[in-house]
């Protein structure tokens, strides 16, 4: 069984209320609460082992990075995360002073965001650490960004740089909340999505929802000094890493080219935050043009929950 496929099956026998105006299959859900507004909604769960490693990183680590993953899931809707309820199972014997180093870590960026935590549950067991985030956003006014509006002829752009998220930033990672919002705002993005899973494994899910395909060019890719040092340790490439490691938590997105000509050159964006890597197109799947002026048809590659 793999996740996506998991993920498909409950999706397609998934009765649905018409005040559920996105339900599975985008990074949050938006619900219909008045006539005017929309309340978002998404969860993350992590569990150590998986997520993190107590062993290599600290319990202030594991809190932050819980918070600031749901807060990505708001920000690639490009709204504004608003309140969280945290859910914890602590393993058994889990001392006081640990528990409150997991909260300073949440507090550590929920604060930052000007989020509350509204509330959430508390238990112990014979298990690992596990910690799960249900985030609440607004949308201030604007239309969530979904997965499925990419048009044949979109630009394909990245926030940031790509690839080596295990040496650090899987779990020091800024959530790019302010910028899915000035995109939001000031740009016609036609679809958007976080990358967790890694760069072409979350495209892919932007094409399977808008029923496009994609080319993209190597020498455009933003592959991070972090992929570089992760080369020189795997038998891969640095453009391997920055197209399948996951846990980057960047902005991917797709508009227009005029559109994608003007966020490029927006005072909005320092230098080099923003990078257009590609080409929506006709068909399906994950084309890519090699610097040896090749085009080859390139598999989607990332993380996946319960693939054997």
């Amino acid at each position: 069984m793999g996740e996506f496929s998991f993920i498909q099956w409950i999706r397609e026998r998934q009765k649905r209320r018409k005040d559920v105006i996105v339900g599975i299959g985008d990074d949050c859900a938006a619900i219909n609460v008045s006539s005017y507004k929309l309340c978002l909604i998404t969860t993350d769960m992590l569990v150590d082992g998986t997520h993190f490693d107590l062993e290599k990183c600290t319990v202030r680590d594991v809190g932050r990075k819980a918070i600031a993953c749901s807060i990505s899931d708001v920000a690639a809707m490009g709204c504004q995360a608003t309140v969280a309820v945290v859910s914890i199972c602590f393993p058994d014997h889990t001392t006081e002073k640990f528990a409150q180093e997991l909260y300073k870590g949440i507090w550590s960026i929920a604060d930052k965001y000007d989020i509350e935590i509204a509330g959430g549950d508390i238990i112990s067991g014979h298990s690992p650490l596990c910690i799960n985030v249900t985030m609440l956003g607004r949308d201030e006014g604007l239309k969530p960004v979904r997965r499925s509006g990419a048009r044949v002829g979109d630009m394909i752009l990245v926030t940031g740089t790509l690839g080596g998220s295990l040496l650090g930033k899987h779990l020091r990672f800024e959530p790019r909340l302010k910028e899915g919002l000035i995109l939001n705002k000031n740009f016609t993005i036609h679809a958007m999505i976080d990358i967790s899973d890694g760069l072409t494994a979350d495209l892919n899910h932007i094409l399977e929802e808008s029923r496009v395909g994609a080319i993209l060019y190597e020498d455009q890719i933003p592959v991070s000094e972090a992929a570089v040092k992760m080369a020189e340790k795997s038998e891969n490439t640095p453009l391997y890493h920055a197209l399948s490691d996951g846990e980057d938590y960047e902005l991917l997105f797709t508009l227009s080219k005029g559109q994608a000509k003007k966020a490029m050159a927006s005072h909005f964006f320092d230098r080099g935050m923003i990078s257009c890597i590609g080409e929506i197109t006709r068909g399906r799947g994950i084309q890519m043009k090699f610097l040896d002026g090749k085009t080859r048809r390139i598999k989607p590659q990332g993380y996946e929950h319960l693939k054997p």
